[in-house]
This record gives C-alpha cells, sequence and structure tokens, in this order.
C-alpha cells in the first residue's frame, strides 16, 4: 500500500492541490460523471466507498507479493492479471485526483518486474483509442460495483434512487457490450510494448488453444461491432457498400468457423505439433483469430500436399531352394 501511496506522491509531488501521496477522504458517495473524447457521451461510473476501501486496498495489493506473484507469466496470463489488478484498484479509487496516471505508472512497473513492457502510449494515440481504454476501465468498474446488473435489477429496486442508479448502470452495459474488455487493450499494450514489427510465430498445439479461447469471444464482438459502425457509415455514405457486404461476411465467418470448437477441432488434426502465424503486434483479437485460422489451415495444407507415406513390410526374396522344397 505504501509504494502505491509513493507512486501518487512523486507524479504529483508539484501540485499540492491533489493531496500528493493521501487517500481522498471518506464521503456518502462517490462518482465520475465522464464525457468521452470523440463521441461526447457521458459515462456514470461508480467508485468505492470507504468501508470497502479499508476491507479491500490491502488485501488487493497483498495478493501480488510486490509482483513476486506474476513471476512467470506469459503475454495472455500477464494481460489478465494486470487488467483484473487495474480495475479493482480503479474501482476502489484511493485517491481524490490522479487514479488513472498513478494506476498505470503501477501496472507499468508490475509487468516491467515481470520482464514484460507495458506500454499505455499505444492507448493515448487518438481520441478513439482513449475512449476505448476508458470505456473498457469504467465497464469492468461497473461490474465490480454491480456484477451482472441487468433492466431486471432497476426494476426490483426498492428506492428511487437505487432504481435510478441501477438503470443507468444497465444502460451502460447493454450500450457497450460489444466494446472491447480492458484485458483486450491491455495484451495489446504488452505485445506493443514487446515487438515493434511483424514477424512469423511459431505457437505449439497448447499455445493456439490458449489463444483461441481467450480471443474467440472478444473476436466475436469485434466483429458485430464492425458490422455496425460500417452500417451507419455507409448509410451516411462514408463508405461504400461493398464494405459492409466484406464486414458482414467476416461476422458470418466468425460465427460459423472461427468459434472455439470450429478452431480447436481442427486444431486437433494438426499432427506436426505446430502452427506458424502471421504476428502483428497490438493486432485486434479478430485480426488475431484470423490469423491463427489461416496458421491451422496452412499446416493442414502441409499434411495433405505431403502424405505421411504407407510403410510396407519388405518382401523376402524367394531363391531357388525355396522353390524346390
Amino acid at each position: 500500500m505504501a509504494h502505491l501511496q509513493e507512486v501518487h506522491r512523486r507524479i504529483f509531488q508539484d501540485l499540492p492541490e491533489h493531496r500528493p501521496g493521501e487517500f481522498r477522504p471518506d464521503a456518502p458517495g462517490h462518482f465520475k460523471n465522464r464525457e468521452l473524447e470523440a463521441s461526447s457521451d457521458r459515462v456514470l461510473v461508480p467508485y468505492a466507498l470507504w468501508p470497502e476501501i479499508d476491507r479491500n486496498l490491502g488485501p488487493t495489493l497483498a495478493v501480488l507479493d510486490a509482483g513476486k506473484a506474476l513471476k512467470g507469466y506469459d503475454m495472455m496470463e500477464m494481460s489478465e492479471a494486470v487488467a483484473q489488478t487495474y480495475a479493482r484498484l480503479d474501482y476502489l479509487h484511493p485517491f481524490r485526483e490522479g487514479n488513472s496516471r498513478t494506476l498505470r505508472t503501477f501496472t507499468e512497473q508490475l509487468a516491467r518486474e515481470n520482464g514484460h513492457k507495458l506500454d499505455w502510449g499505444t492507448t493515448n494515440v487518438t481520441a478513439e483509442s482513449r475512449d476505448a481504454l476508458y470505456i473498457a476501465r469504467d465497464m469492468a468498474v461497473i461490474q465490480l460495483r454491480n456484477p451482472g446488473v441487468s433492466m431486471a435489477d432497476a426494476m426490483a429496486a426498492t428506492t428511487r434512487e437505487d432504481y435510478e442508479l441501477k438503470y443507468k448502470m444497465a444502460s451502460q452495459i447493454e450500450r457497450y457490450k460489444n466494446a472491447d474488455p480492458l484485458e483486450e487493450i491491455v495484451r495489446r499494450s504488452l505485445e506493443r510494448g514487446r515487438d515493434q514489427e511483424s514477424y512469423d510465430r511459431r505457437m505449439s498445439i497448447r499455445e493456439a488453444a490458449r489463444e483461441i479461447v481467450a480471443i474467440e469471444p472478444i473476436a466475436q464482438k469485434q466483429a458485430e461491432r464492425n458490422v455496425e459502425d460500417i452500417r451507419l457509415a455507409v448509410l451516411r455514405k462514408k463508405e461504400p457498400a461493398a464494405e459492409l457486404d466484406r464486414a458482414t461476411n467476416m461476422r458470418d465467418w466468425v460465427a460459423r468457423e472461427g468459434t472455439v470448437s470450429a478452431l480447436t477441432e481442427r486444431l486437433a488434426n494438426v499432427t506436426s505439433g505446430q502452427i506458424t502465424i502471421n504476428h502483428e503486434p497490438g493486432a485486434s483479437a479478430l485480426n488475431r483469430l484470423t490469423a491463427v485460422a489461416d496458421g491451422i489451415n496452412l499446416e493442414l495444407s502441409k499434411r495433405r500436399t505431403n502424405p505421411t507415406p504407407t510403410i510396407t513390410p519388405p518382401v523376402r526374396q524367394i531363391d531357388r531352394g525355396d522353390l524346390e522344397r
């Protein structure tokens, strides 16, 4: 806990109004009505109150064991761990101001101490990329505050205040249901921190299966979101109709041939034990899923091109003595 406070203190040491290193005071409620940069939409984010901060901040940090708990984590494992840690700490929101900068620095250190480079700068390139991070983080926070919140929860509320809050939370979860989750954004930032250029990546069958399971649900949502975005662009005459056809075909492919069951079934037919994919650093889950599918198809095509030869037992030469006997 002291380390997190020190990170905040160092960042804001020249801004006394931010109370460097000090936790925020108690309050009857703590919310942020965030305005998104690209769309000007607003997202209402509920943060924890002090009883919950007192109860959970220490254990949330202690489970990391000063970063040692993440030792040996690969890219996918680190993405999940950093995303969970970031979301939990942001929900607790222990400081009055500067939580975002503090947590980005803290998670960068956490990744670096375990052999990874987390490049949050990749989320600060455009208004859209900044909003993507805010939405992913805010939706994770809402789910921590109200797990699985739905309109049914709002209708079951016993007070107007509770109804309005749950209605707003459920509306936001529904609105951004196809947005990238926090672990997707962290994965892409970790990859861009490690790799600068595309390369042919050899993956074991186990690695490929793990990647499929992790990215397929996200790829499904990205494909659906692409269709909706391009449909609007076509209506506004910003994109040709052919682009909508392409996006629709991709969505249908993911739903039919890009599922976990379909891809792992094909993966099981790879006898070489490995596949090769075109690894583009920071590729979206949808592009990564198609790269894995292409890698599987390439390996299976090699098998068809070079079938395993049929082995027949050697035939013993029959000599004259055998015939005479």
